[in-house]
């Protein structure tokens, strides 16, 4: 198998860990996309080039959004924790008063 079809495949393979939330496997794809892209010749024809650079953008713009995605479930985790721990107000004077909740997350999610 040439270097060019592997790249193409590991590329694809990086895009359905990212469709599936398959984080691990992102992991060893970008160990082996590393060690093609060193051994990729760039006098390779310009169809190829384009294929390449096309699947490149598509995972880039991918791995973007699913950190976006991931970034909100954490704040939205964050949210639920800290309603878990009850109201917080502030009196006259900007002082926090915590008001106790019950500590239980009623289940919402």
């Amino acid at each position: 198998m040439t270097t060019d079809t592997l790249l193409e495949r590991l590329l694809d393979g990086a895009h359905s860990a990212v469709m599936a939330a398959n984080y691990s496997a992102l992991a060893g794809l970008g160990q082996e996309l590393e060690t093609e892209l060193v051994r990729f010749d760039p006098g390779t024809d310009a169809e190829l080039l384009r294929r390449i650079g096309r699947k490149a953008e598509r995972n880039a713009a991918c791995l973007l959004a699913a950190g976006r995605g991931i970034r909100s479930a954490v704040r939205r985790l964050e949210d639920v924790r800290q309603a878990a721990k009850g109201l917080v107000t502030y009196d006259g004077n900007g002082r926090r008063s915590e008001s106790g909740g019950t500590g239980q997350i009623i289940q919402r999610l």
